[in-house]
């Protein structure tokens, strides 16, 4: 009787543990990161920057050269988040979206680095600038 208990016992938790993992798994589950980059020269105007999802205004922020933004968070059940952001540096200005659960292959780390030329994408999760690509142009 006691083996029979320990084994059912045994089984719910590695059944308990099987089914963590699997809604981990699940994408409105994982959290998400993105990271803003500020990789502009060092004695340029600051870079300045909005951005935003259908429920949640980030604000306006202020980078200098060398500064980050950051935010964390999960994606909707429905698969329907987006974050935008748009970005004014001198006369320049762009807007474009960061992060949208509808794109064919998502990360959980989403890099972005201002540069004088344009906007750079990597999601590397310990180094921003590995494996580096341009995104878009100013």
């Amino acid at each position: 009787m006691a083996s029979t208990l320990m084994k059912s016992f045994l089984s719910s938790i590695v059944l308990f543990l099987y089914l963590v993992h699997m809604i981990e798994a699940v994408s409105f589950l994982r959290k998400t990161d993105v990271h803003i980059y500020n990789d502009l020269p060092k004695n340029s105007k600051s870079l300045l920057l909005h951005c935003a999802s259908k429920n949640d205004d980030l604000g306006n922020h202020t980078l200098y050269p060398g500064q980050e933004f950051s935010w964390s968070f999960r994606t909707n059940i429905a698969s329907t988040t987006l974050f935008f952001c748009h970005f004014l540096w001198g006369s320049k200005q762009s807007a474009f979206d960061v992060f949208d659960s509808n794109w064919y292959f998502t990360y959980d780390i989403n890099n972005y680095m201002v540069k004088e030329d344009g906007f750079y994408f990597s999601n590397d999760g310990d180094d921003h600038e590995k494996g580096v690509r341009k995104r878009s142009s100013w």
